[in-house]
């Protein structure tokens, strides 16, 4: 049991962290609404950045609490994905990022709601109120991961644009949530 506490310590500690990935995602999420009309190569250096900062964010918060928090390699493991797509995307022409941005976007939001989906579960067995609003945002994520991918008609137009805000949103608000539910965790341990 002692364990768990410290544990608990050691990630409440670091509650900025998901924070801080919740209010990027949202900034990314609103920079789809603030120029539908631009091209996708226009949002392609936005989520380069993003890939690349929410990586190394990710890495971060794993590797502090590596010894502390249960599952901190599924973190690692989105994070150097992050990491990864972010470089990839980054090196590759200007001419074919569009078409592989696409792609790319529609697995990282699949797989970070996968992801977060199991966040959830782990905020149930903890004892976190609240836990069913991160559960509900993780599997409204998945689904709009689903409809983008399977959507390829769609692959330059408008409404992709318009699913990734949707899905960086609602994952920005998930990891946002996220923090604040870690930081009251912390706060009772206080207690």
């Amino acid at each position: 049991m002692l364990y768990f506490i410290e544990s608990m310590k050691r990630t409440v500690k670091n509650w900025w962290i998901s924070l801080l990935i919740g209010i990027l995602a949202i900034i990314m999420g609103i920079c789809c609404f603030a120029a539908p009309g631009a091209s996708l190569i226009g949002l392609t250096y936005v989520f380069v950045i993003g890939f690349i900062l929410g990586g190394i964010l990710d890495i971060i918060f794993a590797v502090s609490n590596r010894d502390y928090v249960y599952g901190w390699g599924w973190t690692l493991a989105a994070g150097i994905l992050e990491l990864l797509l972010g470089v990839m995307l980054f090196t590759l022409p200007t001419a074919s990022i569009t078409v592989i941005l696409v792609y790319f976007v529609g697995f990282w939001i699949l797989f970070r709601s996968i992801w977060s989906i199991g966040e959830s579960a782990q905020l149930r067995m903890m004892g976190v109120k609240g836990w069913g609003w991160t559960l509900a945002l993780s599997i409204l994520c998945a689904i709009l991961s689903f409809l983008y991918l399977l959507s390829p008609t769609f692959s330059k137009g408008v409404f992709v644009i318009a699913l990734v805000g949707i899905s960086m949103l609602v994952y920005g608000i998930f990891r946002i949530v996220m923090a604040f539910e870690f930081r009251q965790i912390g706060k009772q341990l206080k207690e």
